[in-house]
């Protein structure tokens, strides 16, 4: 105990000497330990020989006083002997080595002797005067025993030291210590710079001042403008003039980017007052602020200087390293800088001012070419400036904790600060002349056009409207004129979504200008003047790699983009009253096109005459082929994006696969153009997805937090650095190499590579995305949304049963029939729908299919004139109103054989009975109806009625409400809808892997309820409670919220007490019970959601949204998103609004690639969501494996670095060599590689790069590597044959640092670490729960297999040539042979080193192997039984027992 506590109290007086040290100053040298001194025993070291050392200049002042060995007594015929003490022909040139700079020394030099000497009991204390005594004993100047400071043995010669003005009649030609050349900072070229940069600095204020003069009284001249077109801006004037105080006075009341604000200007209206500017400081989201700019020939020159400036001093820094190399003057070093020291010095100031020129100019990258133009008024603007905010990221659930929101809180303001949270575009002003026209100013912003408006003088965008109902739109038929293409082409623009890829070397050259390079070339430079360039350049590589590997992958993701966005065809088009042929980024709103077969449209418009079957799978998703009608030719209402408009309008990106000519009588198939370019859906999509700012990754948070702690690290390390090292301007370099090894270059690009690798096993199975980024989101889905018909269940609905209503005294409902009962029902099945048929196949929505199908009529002269089978029945209908989801129904009318006109009207259930007449609907209409859904039926009704003769007379200007007016209900029609084969299946799965799995279907809530229990989303014998808004006797004005037992019907008095008496039965039961779930219907939703109920929990305890239109889809799933990361998947034109708001959409389309969402499987199986998930999982697991990688080699390369400054001492440059381009590339290479899980695992993958998780995996490892590492440190230093052959760095210049390996201290730390950076991969490579088992990765198996038996190599064998390339357990060769190896086959370099060899001792050999495969085994059990296993299970329980769960915890 007594002897434990010594050494405690040693210890810490160490560290007390170290913070002294620290404190007071150092050297390079060990602060614990003087090399040398004492051996193991605790005995004073012995002096040890030296050998090889080379004997200085004698100087005589007759040359015949030279000692014999060093004496040049005659010179060839043709020679003389000069002043050297050699023959030359010629003295002229010849340098005396005894002047030593001095003209006045009269000495000349002996020759130079041609052997070594060796010392008997080297001191480095007394070097010089032991090499000069053994040069004179060999010489014969004195006698073998005589002692330092003894004079010579000849009387006649004494050997002096060198002195300007000595007399003895020999001097040693050791020159003193010259001091070093000093450079005056007068020279020409010092004067030279002052100038340039003096000039510069006025030129740069004077400019500033200038343009603060000429800009001061353009006031007014910024816009703030929405990008949405001029009529939807007018709609909000008002509200924005409103808020504009308080936008410009509080940054925190901005206009969110959801909605779309009005267009408004300081010069034009005084909403934010003409005494105010506008700046990005209160640049609202979603609105853009656009500033005007003039050329200036002046800015113009100092625009170009400030390049020339940047460059200069990357030139600067380039010419100070070659003068390091002696490539500036000559060959000698330091010609330009005069000495190492100044070299130096000036280096770092250079360095740091070029460092803090670089930040400012990438901190203003996007704005200095316009800081050198003079602002000026929109109207007289040559190039004008969009500003917009950047969206913010999209984080995950969970991630965030208190560290990682304070650093999020103090980086947002930092970048409202400097701007950098605004996005920043210039957009060059053009002057468009139409002919004929007039002229106009315009801009193009994200491929749209702005044009100048006069009456403002304000930038607006256009949008052509031609009309909101049938009647304005049909008077478009005719056409434009030349004219009016002309001014609407000078409005709009071109009718292409104009996406620039740019080229591989401008990609590059965007890449290379962020922050993280600029930090790593700065590093580089370091290197480079270090005379580490061997290592730079491999860095180099590196780096250049992992930026050629991202701009690969993001090229490749643009050009996809482009391919889907820039098509264009040619195309018949109707102007001044004659077709011609014209390429499609010609048209324009207004114009007239002739359909083609196999034609695919570049814009949105409408059918005008005629018909068409079109292929809508490559936008909607929609893989059934979709009937498109003519507009009808009353004045009913007209909408592109709902309602009955979309029967009639066709979108661009969908293909016509038929026309109908005469489908109305006649008339060929013409399409009317309604909108172009942006204003397209699909150029919508592709405008977000080109132009966006990206979703955000899920560790977008967390890197800041992660790189804040990782420079925090890198500058502890290098205050350690520049202590151990010595307080010089040399340690301040090997401070810069810790800090430079702190952040890998490989770090940006590990954490994408995981989503690059998915996306690639992605496309093998079908499963395609348009954006990247959300596959590693898809990794933290916990509530995935489903579509039910032809989703969950199969495409095609059958026929089940038809159950006609009695119309007696009292009707009641008659027996169900799979055959249709003949009369007005059966008439109505035939009818009521809007089946078409094109090249003998039924097109249309798959129930009217159905049932078309079912009573077996045939189709005649298009979709309007039907037959029975026997013929002895025809029908024709004159007017159809399409299904609308805000009816919930469709309506035709019919005129049969025998003169009768009927009207049909066919819809859901709800709906039918609510507007049927009362007296039609049967007592237990709704028990009925609510019967079959609960069986799983589809269930539509059908209401009709027969027109008098007055309404005959008139029915073409009937409106649909009064031709519905009074219908009775006539039947219930029933279809059966079979689950797919994968359903149950795939629901199971998401269940087993923690997701929570919903419905919403625009089905029946009760169909929904019957389906969410066949597959599995609901168990079987699970109650469901039904939330539906109901009429009561009491309040017949208003229904209520009823919730009733989706099974008994019966109601629930207290639906929030029976939820709280479940969960607390369920929570004090051992048994595992499902718990009540909940369905509604839409109106209950819209209820639910207007009270704000379900902003609590109870929005994620309900399963089940029933009867819910596309709008209604949407707002459900944001709902979801705004408590967990969600996901959408369905497959028909009704769920595209709720795939594209989720935060990972997946549409089950056709198209092998296509914009219906980030995620498209052409598989139209469930089974893609679960294979979304685990790629996404796998994904996000393997870049955080990458990412951990990479740290524990920051970690471990970092306490390299120390351990080796601290003995003062550097491992060979092969071995940095090998780690940095062969293992660190190739083994983070092989980690991406790993194999995806087969199954989903309960949980989902951190994302948390700091998170408890995270750091415990990292830090665990860095604590066994040190622990290990110093221990074996610490075994060596209690070797004897180590001791006192300890390297001492007092003799070594620590600049020359490829000096300081050749030493046991570098060799151990070389060959202990490279152990750990290879087992780094392993550690990682474990698959846990979203990869398979390591094995299967057979890149990195096989590397590291290599890796570790090349290493072992290394350690293990006897002196080789493969040994001594990375100068491990070598030598020289004599050396070798005294050791009594074989050295014939070895040719090193002479090492540096007194003993001449690293050669470890066998057996110390096999205890350093065990040691280090000790290591790699305990790693890899803390990672495996620790962090991933029981130990780290059962800490989680622990934590989560006593301070409780802080992520959402959900039913699944």
């Amino acid at each position: 105990m007594q002897r434990w506590k010594r050494e405690l109290t040693r210890r810490l007086q160490q560290v007390l000497v170290v913070v002294v040290c620290f404190a007071l100053g150092g050297q390079a040298f060990p602060a614990f330990n003087t090399p040398n001194s004492v051996d193991t025993e605790g005995n004073t070291c012995p002096l040890a020989d030296r050998s090889g050392l080379n004997c200085p200049v004698l100087c005589v002042l007759n040359i015949e006083d030279c000692p014999d060995a060093i004496a040049l007594h005659e010179c060839a015929a043709n020679e003389r002997l000069c002043d050297d003490g050699e023959c030359h022909r010629s003295c002229a040139e010849v340098k005396n080595p005894c002047l030593c700079g001095k003209s006045t020394t009269k000495y000349k030099a002996c020759a130079a002797y041609g052997k070594t000497v060796t010392v008997k009991n080297y001191d480095s204390g007394i070097k010089e005067e032991q090499i000069e005594l053994a040069c004179m004993r060999q010489w014969g100047l004195v006698e073998d025993n005589a002692a330092e400071g003894d004079g010579g043995g000849r009387v006649d010669l004494t050997v002096d030291v060198w002195a300007e003005n000595a007399t003895a009649a020999a001097i040693w030609g050791t020159c003193p210590d010259a001091r070093d050349a000093r450079l005056t900072f007068t020279e020409n070229y010092c004067l030279a710079f002052y100038a340039i940069v003096a000039a510069e600095v006025g030129l740069f204020l004077l400019w500033h001042i200038y343009k603060r003069l000429r800009e001061s009284a353009v006031v007014g001249s910024r816009q703030l403008c929405s990008p949405e077109p001029q009529q939807q801006q007018q709609q909000q004037v008002g509200a924005l003039a409103a808020k504009g105080a308080d936008i410009l006075e509080d940054r925190k009341d901005e206009v969110q980017s959801g909605g779309s604000s009005s267009a408004e200007t300081l010069a034009a209206a005084d909403v934010f007052g003409r005494d105010r500017r506008l700046t990005a400081a209160v640049l609202p989201g979603g609105m853009l602020l656009m500033r005007g700019f003039d050329s200036n020939l002046v800015g113009a020159g100092l625009y170009w200087l400030t390049l020339a400036t940047t460059c200069g001093w990357m030139a600067l820094l380039f010419v100070i390293v070659l003068d390091v190399y002696g490539k500036v003057r000559g060959e000698a070093a330091y010609g330009l800088l005069a000495s190492s020291g100044t070299s130096m010095a000036v280096f770092i100031f250079v360095w740091h001012i070029t460092a803090l020129w670089m930040v400012v100019v990438l901190l203003c990258q996007s704005r200095l070419r316009n800081y050198f133009r003079i602002e000026s008024p929109l109207a007289d603007a040559r190039v004008v400036q969009v500003e917009a905010r950047r969206s913010a990221a999209v984080e995950t659930e969970g991630v965030e904790n208190r560290l990682t929101a304070w650093v999020g809180r103090i980086s947002a303001k930092l970048e409202r600060r400097l701007l950098l949270d605004v996005a920043v575009e210039s957009c060059a002003v053009e002057r468009v002349v139409a002919e004929g026209c007039g002229k106009w100013t315009v801009l193009e912003y994200h491929s749209t056009r702005y044009v100048l408006s006069e009456d403002t003088g304000c930038f607006e965008s256009h949008a052509i409207e031609l009309g909101t109902t049938s009647t304005q739109l049909l008077r478009s038929s005719g056409g434009l004129s030349r004219k009016q293409v002309l001014e609407r082409q000078a409005l709009i623009g071109e009718n292409l979504v104009q996406v620039a890829v740019p080229s591989f070397g401008m990609g590059m050259v965007y890449e290379l200008r962020g922050f993280l390079y600029l930090y790593q070339l700065m590093c580089m430079w370091v290197w480079f003047y270090f005379n580490y360039y061997k290592m730079a350049c491999v860095q180099l590589g590196v780096i250049l790699a992992s930026a050629v590997v991202k701009v690969v992958i993001r090229q490749q993701s643009e050009r996809r983009i482009k391919r889907l966005a820039e098509r264009r065809s040619g195309c018949r088009v109707l102007r001044d009253g004659e077709w011609a042929h014209v390429d499609t980024a010609a048209l324009v709103p207004g114009d007239v096109v002739a359909a083609e077969d196999d034609m695919e449209l570049m814009f949105d418009g409408c059918v005008l005459g005629g018909g068409a079957v079109v292929d809508e799978s490559a936008l909607t998703g929609e893989a059934t082929p979709v009937r498109k009608l003519p507009l009808p030719s009353g004045n009913s209402a007209f909408d592109i994006r709902a309602g009955a408009g979309r029967v009639h309008t066709i979108l661009a990106g969908t293909r016509i696969q038929q026309k109908a000519d005469g489908a109305d009588g006649g008339l060929a198939t013409h399409i009317l153009v309604l909108r172009t370019r942006t204003q397209t859906d699909k150029g919508q999509l592709v405008q977000r997805m080109a132009f966006s700012e990206g979703t955000g990754a899920v560790f977008a948070g967390q890197q800041r937090v992660a790189m804040a702690f990782l420079l925090a690290y890198g500058g502890i390390g290098f205050a350690l650095s520049v202590w151990l090292m010595g307080h010089d301007t040399t340690a301040w370099c090997y401070g810069v190499f810790v800090v430079s090894q702190v952040c890998s270059p490989l770090l940006p690009a590990a954490l994408v590579v995981g989503q690059s690798v998915a996306a690639a096993r992605l496309r093998g199975q079908r499963l395609f995305s348009v954006d990247l980024p959300r596959i590693l989101l898809a990794a933290k889905v916990r509530v995935f949304c489903f579509d039910k018909t032809g989703t969950l269940t199969r495409e095609g609905l059958d026929f089940f049963a038809v159950q006609p209503i009695s119309c007696a005294s009292v009707p009641t409902f008659g027996s169900e029939t799979d055959e249709a009962p003949s009369g007005p029902v059966r008439l109505g099945l035939a009818t009521c729908h809007a089946v078409t048929e094109a090249d003998g196949r039924l097109i249309g929505n798959p129930v009217d299919i159905e049932q078309f199908r079912a009573v077996g009529w045939q189709l005649v002269d298009g979709a309007d004139t039907l037959v029975s089978p026997q013929g002895d029945e025809t029908a024709y209908v004159e007017r159809r109103f399409v299904f609308e989801h805000a009816r919930q129904s469709m309506t035709v009318v019919v005129h049969d054989g025998d003169g009768h006109v009927h009207v049909f009207v066919k819809g859901s259930f709800e709906q039918v009975g609510r507007m049927a007449a009362a007296d039609s609907v049967p007592s237990d209409y709704a028990t009925v109806a609510a019967g079959w859904a609960r069986q799983g039926c589809y269930v539509l009704a059908l209401a009709h009625r027969v027109l008098d003769a007055d309404e005959t007379a008139r029915v073409a200007q009937m409106t649909r409400a009064q031709l519905e007016a009074g219908c009775a209900l006539a039947a219930l029609v029933l279809f059966r809808n079979s689950l797919r084969d994968d359903s149950s299946a795939a629901i199971a799965e998401l269940r087993q892997g923690g997701t929570r799995t919903v419905m919403v279907t625009g089905d029946a809530a009760l169909t929904g309820v019957y389906v969410a229990r066949q597959c599995g989303m609901v168990p079987l014998h699970t109650r469901v409670l039904l939330g539906a808004m109901e009429l009561q006797q009491k309040h017949t004005d208003k229904p209520q919220l009823i919730w009733r037992d989706a099974t008994t019907d019966e109601p629930i008095a207290d639906l929030d007490g029976l939820l709280a008496e479940e969960d607390a039965a369920a929570s004090c039961s051992t048994e595992s019970r499902p718990p009540v779930e909940l369905a509604v219907t839409e109106p209950a939703f819209q209820q639910l959601r207007a009270s704000g109920a379900l902003d609590g929990d109870l929005l994620l305890r309900i399963r089940v949204f029933g009867r819910m239109t596309p709008q209604s889809k949407a707002e459900c799933i944001r709902l979801h998103m705004a408590r967990a990361v969600t996901a959408m998947v369905g497959d028909a034109s009704n769920d595209m609004a709720a795939i594209r708001a989720a935060h990972v959409g997946l549409a089950l389309s056709a198209a092998d690639a296509s914009i219906v969402a980030p995620f498209s499987s052409a598989h139209r199986s469930v089974g893609a969501c679960v294979t979304l998930l685990r790629e996404g999982r796998a994904a996000l697991a393997t870049s955080l494996a990458a990412y951990k990688f990479l740290i524990n080699y920051a970690t471990t390369m970092s306490m390299l670095e120390l351990v080796q400054f601290y003995f003062s001492v550097i491992v060979p440059q092969a071995v940095w060599i090998s780690i940095d381009s062969f293992i660190t590339v190739g083994l983070c290479i092989a980690v991406t590689q790993a194999q995806t899980a087969r199954t989903l695992a309960p949980s989902r993958p951190t994302a948390r790069l700091i998170g408890a998780h995270t750091l415990a995996s990292i830090w665990g490892q860095t604590l066994v590597n040190i622990s290990f590492l110093y221990g074996i440190m610490g075994l060596l230093f209690r070797q004897s044959w180590f001791r006192c052959n300890e390297f001492d760095s007092r003799d070594i210049d620590t600049v020359r640092w490829w000096l300081l390996g050749d030493n046991y201290e570098a060799e151990i730390i070389s060959l202990v670490c490279l152990f750990q950076f290879i087992n780094g991969a392993a550690v990682y490579n474990f698959g846990y729960r979203f990869r398979r088992s390591w094995y299967t990765n057979y890149l990195l198996v096989a590397l590291y297999c290599g890796f570790m038996a090349a290493v072992s190599v290394l350690a293990l064998a006897d002196p080789n040539r493969f040994g001594c390339l990375f100068r491990i357990n070598c030598g020289n060769t004599d050396v070798l042979r005294d050791l009594g190896y074989s050295a014939s086959s070895i040719h090193i370099d002479d090492y540096n080193s007194p003993i001449g060899h690293n050669v470890l001792p066998r057996q110390f050999r096999w205890t350093l192997w065990a040691l280090c495969v000790t290591n790699v085994v305990i790693c890899l059990a803390y990672e495996k039984l620790v962090v991933l296993g029981p130990v780290g299970r059962w800490v989680r329980r622990w934590w989560l027992s006593h301070h409780g769960r802080s992520k959402l915890q959900l039913i699944l």
